[in-house]
């Protein structure tokens, strides 16, 4: 037996709400409206005047419709920020290959290694983990860079391809696409706190509307016509595993076959 599905988030929820107010605008014999006047002013479309809230429904749609704002410029500022990671990475990567391929040159002496934080006789190239691994890799080699210049003296080498100086512009490009990602996610995740918010009381709507326009349509005793009626007004039903689907709600007598298609 096919049971009703109760909404239980939020895009659930929107669905239900939209379709009772949709239905409810479409039907305009108010003797065929499955749901109350009351229930119908939580979901006008129309706002009232100041100073009066707009109804619940207009409200939800506005929160949510923030998240999806929100996750639209989070999505852009992250895609900003990968691709400055994904260079700063490689910065980071090619300064310690072209350093480490000095010091077989005898250009860089191994020593050198220690003021970007390796050790000595470390020949492992480092690979930064997360963002914060990242910033301090960047970080380690402009300081290293200045503090070898200055131990070395007049022997010192700078690096070059890439030098300090470019890493400097791959750091600043790298902090300044990380806060607007950093604070795009604050955002979106504020804009879903605030619709959340909103969630238990629209559960609660779509809830009393299934039990408003089920018992509206109970006395319709066929099963599949009273269900095809519900659903108009947002009511979900789901079959149970290995159950078959519902018949039409009018089937072709067996004596009196439909037409065939001409």
């Amino acid at each position: 037996m096919p049971h009703r599905v109760l909404a239980n988030s939020i895009p659930t929820a929107l669905r239900v709400l939209k379709k009772a107010r949709d239905q409810y605008l479409l039907t305009t014999n108010p003797a065929e409206r499955a749901i109350t006047a009351e229930q119908f002013a939580g979901l006008d479309p129309v706002n009232p005047p100041a100073p009066a809230l707009p109804s619940f429904l207009n409200r939800f749609l506005k929160e949510t419709g923030e998240v999806d704002i929100a996750v639209g410029e989070q999505g852009t500022a992250t895609d900003a920020f990968s691709a400055a990671r994904k260079r700063a990475a490689m910065f980071v990567s090619h300064f310690h290959q072209v350093y480490d391929l000095g010091v077989a040159r005898e250009v860089y002496a191994a020593a050198g290694r220690s003021y970007y934080g390796r050790s000595i006789s470390d020949t492992t190239i480092p690979d930064p983990g997360d963002d914060d691994d990242l910033a301090d890799a960047l970080d380690a080699i402009i300081k290293g860079e200045t503090d070898r210049q200055t131990a070395e003296g007049a022997a010192f080498v700078a690096m070059s391809n890439p030098s300090a100086a470019q890493v400097v512009a791959v750091r600043t490009a790298f902090n300044t696409a990380r806060n607007p990602k950093k604070l795009a996610l604050e955002k979106t995740d504020r804009e879903r706190e605030e619709a959340s918010v909103m969630l238990p009381e629209a559960l609660e709507r779509c809830k009393d509307i299934y039990d408003t326009v089920e018992y509206f349509y109970r006395k319709d005793t066929n099963d599949s016509s009273r269900r095809q009626k519900c659903e108009r007004w947002g009511v979900a039903y789901a079959f149970d595993p290995n159950e078959p689907a519902t018949p039409p709600a009018n089937p072709p007598a067996p004596d009196n076959p439909p037409a065939p298609n001409p």
